[in-house]
């Protein structure tokens, strides 16, 4: 069954920049011009995550949390706030009323949708893969092996290499990532393996496992300002 965003802001110019975000996820789309239409929707409709404009002329992003968080029919539902403040004030009061997530505009593709897959437990559905090309070291079945990557996104990393690494294979890759390029060890597992028809190398689609908060964000960092390429993790 498809999820189901709920997309609320009064600025229809930001909504439907949003729902463009969306559309390419395979959800089903809501929207919401106030906070009122917002609860009324919320309620019977049940969406499977809430992206919520903080200031609106109805009614605050905090103040919809709080009915939305002490309704038994929407408690449930998380709640991510995109907001143009990035006051530590009104991010506490959101994140007192209840709410998952906030984020600020001018909202970055990349950040939203992956803090929307994590929302909506949906790891890989709704991440955006950028184009990379970095040294990246691993180790499988007790062997290194060298090589370099195609693409990455929030769910995993397209690696040209040298060696074929079998099919579910566990491995630890060590990808340079963090500002000043020093690596991160990430664990993941081999979904892809096969030889490059152009070439000698062979293809491996690494699915990250096991991804820690820190390492969430240290990938959203490095993917802010790269362009997505269109298409699935």
């Amino acid at each position: 069954m498809k999820k189901k965003v709920l997309l609320v802001d009064d600025v229809r110019l930001f909504l439907r920049l949003e729902e463009t975000f969306f559309r390419r996820t395979g959800c089903d789309i809501l929207t919401a011009e106030s906070g009122n239409e917002a609860i009324d929707i919320a309620q019977n409709q049940q969406p499977d995550l809430i992206l919520l404009d903080y200031i609106m002329p109805d009614m605050m992003g905090d103040q919809v949390t709080k009915r939305l968080k002490g309704d038994d029919k929407t408690r449930a539902i998380p709640i991510m706030i995109v907001s143009t403040s990035a006051s530590a004030k009104d991010i506490e009061k959101c994140f007192s009323a209840g709410a998952e997530e906030y984020v600020t505009k001018p909202i970055n593709a990349n950040e939203v949708l992956s803090k929307a897959a994590d929302l909506l437990n949906i790891p890989q559905r709704v991440h955006y893969r950028v184009a990379v090309t970095f040294k990246v070291e691993g180790e499988a079945e007790g062997r290194t092996f060298m090589g370099s990557s195609i693409n990455i996104s929030q769910g995993g990393v397209l690696v040209d290499c040298k060696e074929s690494v079998p099919l579910q294979s566990l491995v630890s890759l060590y990808l340079p990532i963090l500002r000043d390029r020093s690596p991160l060890q990430f664990k993941g597992q081999v979904v892809r393996s096969e030889k490059d028809a152009t070439s000698s190398s062979h293809l491996l689609g690494i699915q990250f496992t096991e991804a820690s908060p820190e390492q969430k964000r240290a990938l959203v960092e490095f993917m802010k300002g790269r362009k997505p390429i269109p298409g699935p993790a």
